[in-house]
């Protein structure tokens, strides 16, 4: 399920992707044809160009610690992308392929998955988990929160006390 990038002579890069691996045969074909109608033919699109980008472990586990080390700050695809020293754009397409998630999707979960641990095991405010794990406002907080988990921190925090 790995981007398929076919550059030709250094000038043009074709990128397919394949939703299953089980696709990736057509995908390569598929970049094949494209650089053909562009006129690029067989000769100079060789099989030997195609590459598969990987985010590779030891990156995503750098940007895991310091995403994890930095919950409370506000982070930006910047921050994630300068950690795996890479281009944010780049980052951004090899982070989603590898966890399944935006960069932005996945710090909101990390955030919430934080804030249900603090709701159950601290007596903190509300606004204090909120600027724990990020959130500027404890609206926003809320928000979220019952967005990704069906019902309001406070609700949570009741559930657990009662032992539900």
């Amino acid at each position: 399920m790995n981007p398929i990038h076919l550059n030709v002579e250094g000038s043009v890069e074709i990128v397919v992707s394949a939703t299953e691996d089980a696709f990736e045969p057509r995908a390569r074909v598929c970049a094949q044809e494209i650089a053909d109608k562009l006129g690029l033919g067989p000769q100079r699109a060789t099989a030997a160009n195609v590459v598969k980008a990987r985010l590779p472990r030891h990156k995503l586990e750098r940007v895991n610690a310091f995403i994890e080390a930095n919950l409370s700050r506000r982070l930006h695809v910047e921050d994630l992308a300068a950690v795996a020293h890479m281009s944010p754009f780049h980052f951004t397409r090899l982070f989603k392929q590898a966890t399944g998630l935006s960069p932005h999707a996945y710090l909101t979960f990390h955030r919430i998955e934080r804030a249900k641990r603090m709701l159950a095991e601290s007596g903190l405010a509300l606004v204090e988990v909120a600027a724990c794990v990020g959130f500027q406002t404890q609206g926003h907080f809320t928000e979220v929160f019952r967005r990704h988990a069906g019902i309001t921190p406070r609700r949570f925090r009741v559930r657990r006390e009662a032992g539900a």
